[in-house]
Order: C-alpha cells, then structure tokens, then sequence
C-alpha cells in the first residue's frame, strides 16, 4: 500500500463529516461549495469515492430517510441525531449504490463511525436499524 495512500475508511470518515455539515443548513447551503471547502480547509482527499458518496447521500435523501424512517420503529425522523443519521445515510447509500463494498462491511463502518461520534447508546440503536433496513430492502451483497 502507498504511503500516503487514503482508505476507504478514512474517505467513509470525510464523507460522513460532510455529510454531517452539510445536515445543518441544507436550504442554505451549496454542497458543492461545501465539498470544495472541505477538501482545501481541511485537506480532504479530492477522490471519486469521496465525491460519488457525499452528493450521492444528498441527490438520494429523500429515498434513504424514508429506508429508516420505516425501520426506525418508534422514532421520527426529527428526533434522530444529526450524527446518527448521517452515519445511516452514509450506510444505506453504499448498500444499495456501491457495488464494491458488502453491505457489512458498511455496517461495520457505520457502528464503528458512531462508537468515534455518537453517544454511548448510538451503536447499537443505528445497528438495529441498518440491520433491519438492509434485509428488509434487499440490500444485503
């Protein structure tokens, strides 16, 4: 592996974070302004991965907040954490969009996002819910 080679998991973390950004003023905000900044403010990777997911997650929201809205039993989408539901998004995106990763490979990754941004209870509630969302979606690989 190159040196200065970026992971996967590295890049899954940057999207998440823009992800995350990008959640708090959606109306006002240009995602791709946003991407531009992250990538010269904090020296993000400039990668396809990067690019495909983040604007993915954001063309697609509305298709992947109705997935957990309907496997979040009991919780309306408001009440869910911004940190939470970005990191399921994030998920959900690469199960049904990104051929070349298993859907639990994006399981793990997003239970191990949340254990590095979430509360202690986070893990295992986003868990649940990609879980059920990924074999009720048919998105397992």
């Amino acid at each position: 592996m190159e040196k200065n080679k970026v992971t996967r998991t590295k890049l899954r973390e940057q999207a998440f974070c823009l992800l995350f950004e990008y959640s708090f003023n959606k109306e006002d905000t240009d995602p791709a302004e946003l991407y531009d900044n992250a990538v010269q403010l904090y020296g993000y990777a400039d990668d396809n991965y990067l690019k495909t997911v983040f604007f993915g997650v954001i063309a697609e929201l509305e298709y992947l907040d109705g997935v957990i809205s309907k496997y979040a039993v009991g919780w309306k989408i408001e009440r869910i954490s911004r940190v939470s539901l970005s990191i399921m998004r994030l998920c959900l995106y690469e199960c049904k969009y990104i051929e070349d990763v298993p859907s639990a490979a994006a399981m793990n990754e997003a239970v191990e996002l949340a254990k590095k941004y979430d509360t202690d209870q986070a893990p295992a509630f986003i868990n649940g819910i990609l879980n059920s969302a990924v074999k009720g979606e048919g998105l397992m690989k």
